[in-house]
């Protein structure tokens, strides 16, 4: 295995480290990342402590891999969006509660209240199926519901995030739990919202506020937080 691969399976078991530090994931939720034309990495699936995921714990595939036990249930989530969008280098599934409030919302709300939070779609897709996503058909249903936006609610099950690289969708998976708490807050004090401005571009704002050096700088400050992996095992016994 070449020392670019293991770099990117350790930075996978970071960022699992990290997702599982802010509540994104654990028992459930999931994230990987697109190594090649027809390859990914992803972490554990339920059972195994996220906050302890190490190297060794990254599970390497190929977009055609099967389920099996020890894989995250709803696979094929991931192996379909590296299949369908391969600009997309990592998706994150989260159960949050602050997501999970919103999927569960008629018509989420898709105001704009942070900043730092401007790859919120404002019409936010909703995927609403009422089930797990268990096999490529509803994974390919799923990616098209998401289309090109960074963010899709799963109806009463959560949300995926996504991202061009995996430091890139983990900031925005942090920052869209954060979104999502907020947006519920101010919602429930029933006084009128003072969303970000329409006429800014959402796109443009995202550029300024949250460059890729933001990613890294974002990605080194969690790095910080998380223990390191010890001999690359996440000792889920």
């Amino acid at each position: 295995m070449s020392s670019s691969d293991l770099a990117l399976r350790d930075e996978l078991a970071v960022g699992t480290r990290i997702l599982a530090r802010h509540g994104l994931i654990g028992m459930f939720g999931h994230v990987s990342v697109l190594t090649s034309d027809q390859r990914y990495i992803v972490c554990p699936g339920a059972g195994k402590r996220k906050d302890l995921c190490g190297e060794a714990d990254v599970i390497e595939l190929d977009l055609d891999h099967e389920f099996e036990p020890g894989l995250p249930l709803e696979l094929y989530m991931h192996s379909e969006v590296h299949r369908l969008q391969p600009h997309i280098g990592s998706l994150i599934h989260v159960h949050s509660p602050a997501l999970l409030t919103l999927s569960s919302m008629q018509d989420p709300p898709g105001e704009l209240l942070m900043l730092h939070a401007s790859f919120w779609p404002e019409s936010i897709p909703v995927f609403d199926d009422p089930d797990l996503v268990r096999d490529r058909a509803t994974a390919q249903r799923l990616i098209g519901v998401l289309g090109d936006n960074a963010v899709a609610l799963l109806r009463w099950h959560g949300a995926v995030i996504v991202g061009a690289t995996l430091r890139e969708a983990v900031f925005r998976a942090i920052l869209a739990e954060q979104h999502a708490h907020q947006l519920v807050n101010a919602l429930s004090h029933g006084q009128p919202l003072k969303p970000v401005c329409a006429d800014l571009s959402r796109t443009e704002l995202y550029a300024r506020m949250l460059p890729p050096r933001t990613h890294d700088l974002h990605w080194a400050y969690e790095k910080s937080y998380v223990p390191e992996a010890h001999d690359g095992h996440s000792h889920a016994h």
